[in-house]
């Protein structure tokens, strides 16, 4: 069987997919590509993306099931032998192909979902809305975590309930660390550093290769290679991003290669108690959610003392100097200082983002500059 994963309304998950494929968008402990393809043993994972991001086109073979990334799939299932779509939670979330022809492009994906009439229904959680992956990321640690452990993943005891502490190999807790895993588990990845002082509350996720110092992280996921310090609540952090100094982030998602100043703060609570809205391009868009933060795209800088209001959207390639408060929605490639706002330059824009990647020792590839550029294209043919 060929497993292929394809993108699926990718426009609502905007700006956390503006520089790579909605499937590498991480909930729980993994990436959403990752959490599906675990399901399936080593059965290798073709994926079907924007032509943007130049993959190796997909080949499939009979049986080829393919699933939606937005489906966060809870457990395996037996595939039919017949065509079928999937459901979940009343939603079509993939579908099994046994003959061909066999569609290898989204919009062959969509229309082929058009002609199939058998259902299955099967486990899991739909993502509809930007918001979704921070509101159940608790609650998908849990879930993985106990698949974890139903595989005999030995966990590792350093405070709390032991069996719900994950520390891997090559990582380091120092004894002056304190982990608790009383409300759900804590996996520290391998690699990962926790210094001392720091506080995780579970569950939460501390990916590998990550350095947490004096922080205070509660019922979050944290990604590789990030840098955390202040306190985080209830919120996803892409790769290689940098928040080592006090401040706070609650309920939001921070993209990849972000850097928030020191002090930089999100406020994730209306002063009416009511639900958050959010500004997106030229929409308003009402969550109905009380507690809801920000979401940040990758690259973005946000200076010293930035203060972020209820429900911001910022989108890649924002840099906002001065501190106070920053606008609640800011466009990809914006420059912001003061009350002054002007375009990003791209070509400084993609030195700086090579100095930041040589500083983790990551060489920017051609392919991933073009990208970048197809970004600042769509934005200049937007305005």
């Amino acid at each position: 069987m060929k497993i292929l994963i394809y993108e699926d309304n990718y426009d609502k998950f905007y700006p956390l997919v503006n520089l790579f494929p909605q499937f590498r968008l991480r909930a729980g402990i993994c990436t959403i590509a990752e959490n599906s393809i675990s399901h399936f043993g080593n059965t290798r994972a073709d994926f079907v993306a924007r032509k943007v991001f130049g993959l190796e086109k997909a080949k499939p073979s009979a049986p080829a099931l393919y699933l939606s990334s937005r489906l966060l799939l809870t457990s395996s299932f037996r595939v039919p032998s017949v065509d079928s779509l999937i459901s979940a939670n009343g939603q079509t979330v993939g579908f099994i192909r046994t003959r061909a022809p066999f569609p290898e492009t989204l919009d062959e994906i969509h229309d082929m979902i058009d002609t199939i009439g058998r259902s299955i229904t099967i486990e899991g959680w739909v993502l509809n809305n930007l918001w979704d992956m921070v509101t159940i990321n608790a609650d998908v640690i849990i879930e993985q975590c106990t698949r974890l452990r139903g595989r005999g993943k030995r966990p590792v005891a350093v405070a709390a309930k032991s069996r719900n502490v994950y520390v891997a190999p090559g990582a380091k807790v120092h004894k002056m660390v304190y982990l608790d895993g009383s409300d759900g588990p804590v996996y520290i990845d391998k690699g990962a550093h926790i210094r001392p002082f720091s506080t995780i509350i579970g569950p939460s996720y501390v990916g590998a290769h990550a350095i947490v110092d004096r922080a205070k992280i509660i019922r979050s996921s944290i990604g590789p290679h990030c840098r955390i310090g202040g306190e985080v609540e209830e919120s996803i952090f892409g790769g290689f991003c940098n928040k080592y100094h006090e401040g706070f982030i609650g309920h939001s998602y921070v993209g990849e290669w972000v850097n928030l100043g020191a002090m930089t703060t999100n406020s994730d609570l209306k002063n009416n108690y009511g639900p958050v809205r959010l500004k997106i391009r030229e929409n308003e868009i009402d969550t109905g959610i009380t507690k809801l933060g920000c979401f940040i795209g990758d690259h973005t800088k946000l200076g010293i003392g930035t203060l972020i209001p209820t429900g911001a959207v910022i989108g890649s390639f924002v840099n906002f100097a001065g501190g106070g408060l920053i606008p609640r929605y800011v466009p990809d490639f914006r420059w912001v200082v003061g009350n002054g706002e002007e375009a990003y330059d791209l070509d400084k824009a993609i030195k700086t983002a090579q100095i930041v990647l040589d500083r983790r020792n990551v060489q920017m590839s051609r392919q991933y500059e073009e990208i970048i550029r197809n970004l600042h294209g769509q934005v200049c043919r937007s305005n």
